[in-house]
């Protein structure tokens, strides 16, 4: 409620403004210091992302853009560029009327939130890219037209390759599980919300050699909506500086124990002068500096990691595994190797 003056506080004023001790542009501009801000608010078009969280999910899609682009261009064999065009607002019937019909629309789940995204791109992207894929030159013929049965197939996997670096992409702010679901031609047969619904639309501009595109990738807000605390740019960078994901790390760890690298016992040194070297002949024996109940020195890649003594596994020689070196010989490729 408005404070209301009383009659001697009214005198009160008029006085001060009549002897010059108060002028009226003070008073005008107090009054307008104090006046509410008004914003216009479209209620058709409520605002219900902050500019926070849609410059999150650009940075986040930049990155998809990045990761989906490398691999279309080893696929294509030809430069392959797919960045953020722009991040916005719409009503899911305003989307609906801005892409043609027919084109490649699919939509697929995001585990664990409830719900459907959408992506799309026209036929003028995407049947030249099937082309490409079956051994043409990339074409694509007529783009007016509906996919047929083995252009499906054929793009099912390459939306499949998408969802991976999606969820990739994802990673970085929340574990998500991007699935594929259905590939329309018609997209009124893909209706995941009511077309008044607020959806974040992310428009990427694909360049594939001398061709040019724009990719959709739609989110519900109601599909968001569980996430949206987490939509910062303060939480993203904090996620960055913890490092990878839990997942990332086995799989990188996964790749890593597969890699194979060479492993040698040494039963001993001996020191020969090169005129003892050259001497040498069929049936010499060499002796070595090493004890018989001495262990030995297991080399990995060169480096001394482990002690050992050796032994028999069966019919085949083996060693078994004493001591682990902690500070193994940071020698990585001896000058010489003795085979013995």
């Amino acid at each position: 409620m408005p404070e209301v003056l009383s009659q001697d506080e009214i005198d009160a004023l008029l006085n001060a403004l009549s002897s010059g001790e108060l002028k009226a542009e003070e008073i005008a501009a107090e009054a307008n210091d104090k006046a509410v801000k008004v914003k216009p608010y479209d209620f058709m078009r409520p605002s219900k992302f902050s500019k926070e969280q849609i410059r999150t999910i650009h940075i986040l899609h930049e990155t998809f853009g990045r990761l989906w682009s490398g691999k279309l261009s080893a696929v294509l064999r030809n430069f392959v560029s797919i960045s953020v065009s722009s991040v916005d607002q719409v009503t899911y019937q305003e989307f609906m009327l801005s892409i043609p019909n027919p084109t490649i629309i699919s939509a697929f789940n995001l585990e664990p939130l409830e719900g459907k995204a959408v992506l799309e791109f026209s036929p003028t992207l995407g049947l030249p890219i099937i082309d490409r894929l079956l051994g043409g030159s990339g074409e694509g013929g007529s783009n007016d037209r509906e996919l047929t049965e083995i252009e499906t197939h054929v793009i099912r996997n390459l939306l499949d390759d998408c969802m991976d670096f999606l969820r990739e992409a994802w990673a970085s702010m929340i574990d998500l599980q991007p699935s594929l679901k259905d590939i329309e031609s018609n997209p009124l047969f893909v209706q995941i919300v009511p077309p008044n619904d607020m959806i974040l639309l992310i428009s990427l501009e694909a360049r594939i050699g001398n061709l040019s595109g724009i990719i959709n990738i739609v989110y519900p807000y109601v599909l968001l909506e569980p996430i949206l605390s987490l939509l910062s740019a303060q939480t993203l960078y904090a996620v960055a500086t913890r490092g990878s994901s839990r997942e990332a790390r086995e799989k990188t760890s996964g790749i890593l124990q597969a890699v194979g690298l060479p492993m040698s016992v040494e039963l001993g040194v001996a020191q020969l002068t090169f005129r003892e070297i050259l001497a040498l002949e069929p049936g010499d024996v060499i002796i070595l500096e090493t004890a018989v109940n001495e262990e030995l020195r297991v080399r990995v890649e060169g480096l001394e990691k482990f002690l050992c003594r050796p032994g028999l596994v069966g019919k085949h020689r083996g060693a078994q595994i004493t001591q682990v070196l902690e500070e193994p010989d940071q020698v990585l490729h001896p000058a010489v190797r003795r085979k013995h």
